[in-house]
């Protein structure tokens, strides 16, 4: 969205040049955009901050209470940050191990299947006595949370657009 903002800001701004005279009130157009780029930020992190919530809260909620009960409350939602075009918030956790509930993991006894950062194959699991015992389907909390708010996400943008766009005064 703010590099369409900026092209055609840009775009306006030759064609205003190009007529002196603002018969075409191209001048007016282009503070009405400038408007919006100035703010463009501060709505943009309020509605993103607003959907990280909802993403942590409907994560934490699918979030499974295993042994140490750690990883419910480990969910943090950080705050918009800008990558590239896109501005982002997260939604992760500080538990060491929700990255093996979320994806899910093989089950091993009697040693690690890694020496270094090289997998050992089978042949030198079955001589080291390594035994898979099967494999731990991951629980999706985060995937399964981001897919039900996806509606919800183009919704809140849409919104955000027309308040925008309806300041704009022409």
């Amino acid at each position: 969205m703010r590099l369409n903002v900026i092209h055609i800001h840009r775009r306006i701004s030759k064609v205003s040049r190009m007529s002196n005279d603002g018969t075409f009130g191209f001048d007016e157009l282009q503070k009405e955009f400038h408007k919006i780029e100035q703010k463009y930020p501060n709505k943009t992190d309020a509605m993103l901050m607003a959907m990280g919530r909802l993403a942590k809260s409907k994560t934490k909620s699918k979030t499974p209470v295993g042994k140490t009960k750690k990883l419910k409350g480990s969910w943090r939602l950080k705050k918009p940050k800008k990558y590239g075009a896109a501005r982002v918030v997260r939604v992760q956790s500080a538990a060491r191990h929700a990255h093996l509930v979320e994806l899910g993991h093989e089950i091993v006894r009697g040693g690690k299947t890694r020496k270094g950062s090289r997998y050992l194959n089978t042949l030198e699991r079955r001589v080291r006595g390594i035994r898979s015992k099967g494999r731990v389907e991951g629980r999706k909390m985060l995937e399964t949370s981001f897919n039900e708010m996806e509606s919800t996400f183009d919704k809140s943008v849409e919104k955000l657009l027309d308040d925008l766009t309806s300041e704009v005064e022409i």
